[in-house]
C-alpha cells in the first residue's frame, strides 16, 4: 500500500462502528415510539422517551473524540485522493502521447514497446492505489451514520507544500514536462514573515530548451517518472534516479540507487554537496541540470 494511506490512523473506525450499531438501534425505537405513542399514557412516553434520547446523546458525547479523530484522518485521506488523481490523469496523458508520437512514426518497435509497458505500468500502479484509497473510504463511511458527520466540525491541519505537474510526463527527445515546486513557509518570528529566497534547478535539454525549477525546502525528486518533482523522460534515466535535499551544510544531491549514476560537474558522486553552478548530469546524454544558489 501507498505510504501516504498507510500513514492514516484508522484506530478510531471500529469503536465507532460499536457505537454506530447502539445509535441506529436507539433512532429506531425513537422513530417507533412516535407512531405507538396513543398506545400509552402520557407520563410513561415521556419517561421512555427522555430515557431514549438521554442514552442517544450518552453515545454522542463516547463518539465525540473519536469522531474528531477519524474527520482529521478522513480529510487526509481525501487529499490523498486527490493528488492520486491527478498522478492518473498525467500517467494517461503520457500514455497516450507515446502512442500518438508511435503512430506519427517516431519510434522503432523496441522503443514503443518498452515505452507503453512504461506508461501502463504508471496507470495500472496509480490506479492500484486509488482503489485501495476507495476501500479505505469505504471503512470510514461504514463507522458513521452520514458522511457529513466526517466532514464537518474539526478544521484538519493543512497539508504540508506540494504541488504535482499538471501536464503528463514526455517520452524521450522531448522537453522537460512542466513542473512547479513550492517551497515550504518561511518560519514567522515575532509576528513577521520572512521570506527566504531558494535556489533554483536550470534543466536544459539537448535541443537547448532551458527551464528553471525552484527547489523545495526539503526534498526535490528527479527522475523517469511523472510522480517526480522534476521529470526527465529518457530511457537512460531511472524512475527514480536523484533526489536534492536540505543538509545542515546546504543543498544536497544524492543518487537513489541509478543505473547510469549522478555526475557532478563530470565526477561521479553518491552524494554531493552543491555550490551554485555545479552541473548535475544523470546518464542522459545532452541533458544539463544547473544548481543556481539565490543570490
Amino acid at each position: 500500500m501507498l505510504k501516504e494511506l498507510e500513514a492514516i490512523d484508522t484506530s478510531p473506525i471500529e469503536q465507532l462502528q460499536s457505537l454506530k450499531a447502539e445509535q441506529l438501534t436507539l433512532k429506531e425505537r425513537l422513530e417507533r415510539m412516535v407512531a405507538m405513542k396513543d398506545r400509552v399514557s402520557q407520563e410513561v412516553y415521556t419517561r421512555v422517551r427522555k430515557d431514549y434520547e438521554a442514552r442517544f446523546a450518552a453515545l454522542e458525547s463516547q463518539a465525540r473524540p473519536l469522531l474528531e479523530k477519524a474527520r482529521r484522518e478522513y480529510a487526509r485521506l481525501k487529499m490523498v485522493v486527490t493528488e492520486l488523481e491527478r498522478k492518473l490523469n498525467a500517467a494517461r496523458l503520457a500514455k497516450e502521447e507515446v502512442e500518438f508520437r508511435n503512430a506519427l512514426g517516431e519510434y522503432t518497435q523496441s522503443q514503443f514497446t518498452e515505452l507503453l509497458a512504461q506508461a501502463e505500468g504508471e496507470v495500472a500502479e496509480v490506479e492500484g492505489h486509488l482503489a485501495e484509497a476507495g476501500a479505505l473510504r469505504q471503512r470510514f463511511l461504514e463507522a458513521v451514520l452520514s458522511e457529513s458527520e466526517l466532514e464537518g466540525g474539526v478544521v484538519p491541519p493543512p497539508p504540508p507544500p506540494h504541488k504535482e505537474r499538471e501536464e503528463a510526463a514526455a517520452p524521450p527527445s522531448v522537453e522537460t514536462t512542466e513542473a512547479l515546486a513550492l517551497a515550504t513557509p518561511p518560519p514567522e518570528e515575532a509576528g513577521a514573515t520572512i521570506a527566504l529566497a531558494m535556489p533554483r534547478l536550470l534543466v536544459q535539454t539537448p535541443e537547448g530548451v532551458s527551464q528553471e525549477f525552484q527547489l523545495k525546502a526539503q526534498v526535490t525528486t528527479i527522475g523517469r517518472s511523472p510522480r517526480n518533482d522534476i521529470c526527465i523522460a529518457e530511457a537512460s534515466v531511472s524512475r527514480q534516479h536523484a533526489e536534492i535535499f536540505l543538509s545542515a551544510r546546504g543543498y544536497t544531491v544524492r543518487d537513489l540507487g541509478s543505473n547510469n549514476g549522478v555526475f557532478v560537474n563530470g565526477q561521479k558522486v553518491v552524494e554531493q554537496l552543491l555550490a551554485s553552478g555545479d552541473v548535475i548530469e544523470l546518464g542522459a546524454p545532452g541533458w544539463k541540470l544547473t544548481f543556481l544558489a539565490p543570490e
